[in-house]
């Protein structure tokens, strides 16, 4: 009996040793990483959603309970790394100018990707195209491209996309587009500058080619006080290029318009200089010198009162008119 007693004894013994050691080994490891074991290292991305391309945002994380910040960064890269505690809530808010703002809750109680790659949706407002026949009202189905200027995107509202030559586009607030309407040789192309910001509708109505038709020319362009042409007003030449190939018996007139800033020689010089460049582009492009008239008016037709900026800005332009078919 004493020597089994013993035995246990010694098994006791040998046990309770053996929990102190792994007691001090747990209290040494505490020591050593516990304070890592409860952090959590994360990693941030921020895309631009349409772009898929790196957008510098405001990164700003709060602690849900003791409502503070823990940390705020804006970097140029959209890439930001910081350190949280397990256990704990936060809420992690994304902001970029002409973004929508993004609020993602970081419950660290449970799994949590470490490394988070998160697109903003750039802000969109819905504008209203509208493109009808000038002379009857009706809608017509035609289609439409709308290319941003500001960075790469390109729009297609095909006609199943809308109701008769009636659609509704979301665009990019404050960017603006260069929508063009993809129209059959029948009428007069159409195009013009479109914004979100500016308007929430928009009538196209288009001209069918017929001797009389004047047309608006929206994107030919010049800064002020000169008359070289820039990409925009290339585009707009090479239409009118393409209106005179497809109909090779019409004769048009190019007329060029000033505000009423300045003499009226001046002004005069001015628009006949424009004219003047607008002749030896489509000259250059193969177009028999016969065929059109580039011709300018000065400050002698305004559409619209000179007392105002807008109504100068829509006097500042050029029109196109059919001559002869």
């Amino acid at each position: 009996m004493r020597k089994i007693f013993i035995v246990a004894l010694g098994l006791g013994m040998s046990m309770q040793t053996s929990l102190f050691a792994q007691k001090g080994s747990l209290e040494s490891e505490s020591e050593t990483y516990n304070l890592d074991i409860l952090k959590v290292k994360m990693n941030i991305s921020v895309m631009d959603a349409d772009k898929k391309t790196p957008l510098k945002a405001k990164i700003e994380v709060r602690d849900v309970v003791e409502k503070t910040t823990v940390h705020e960064s804006q970097p140029a890269d959209g890439k930001a790394e910081f350190t949280l505690r397990r256990n704990k809530v936060y809420n992690l808010r994304l902001s970029a100018p002409k973004f929508e703002d993004s609020l993602i809750v970081l419950d660290l109680a449970k799994d949590v990707a470490t490394n988070q790659m998160i697109e903003l949706n750039p802000k969109r407002s819905v504008v209203e195209i509208n493109v009808s026949d000038m002379e009857t009202g009706d809608g017509l189905p035609f289609g439409v491209t709308l290319t941003n200027k500001n960075r790469n995107e390109v729009i297609v509202l095909d006609p199943k996309d809308g109701n008769n030559g009636k659609y509704k586009v979301r665009l990019r607030d404050d960017d603006e587009y260069e929508l063009e309407v993809k129209n059959p040789k029948e009428y007069i192309f159409y195009s013009n500058t479109v914004s979100s910001k500016k308007t929430s509708k928009l009538a196209v109505k288009l001209h069918t080619l017929a001797v009389g038709a004047k047309i608006p020319l929206y994107n030919i362009t010049f800064e002020t006080a000169k008359w070289d042409l820039n990409d925009n007003s290339q585009r707009e030449l090479d239409r009118i290029v393409k209106l005179l190939k497809d109909n090779p018996k019409a004769r048009i007139e190019i007329g060029a318009h000033t505000d009423d800033k300045g003499s009226a020689s001046y002004n005069l010089q001015l628009s006949q200089k424009r004219a003047k460049t607008v002749f030896n582009y489509l000259v250059a492009k193969k177009i028999p010198a016969q065929r059109f008239a580039a011709k300018g008016y000065g400050k002698e037709r305004p559409v619209a009162s000179n007392d105002t900026e807008e109504g100068r800005a829509a006097n500042r332009r050029f029109d196109l008119t059919v001559l002869s078919l």
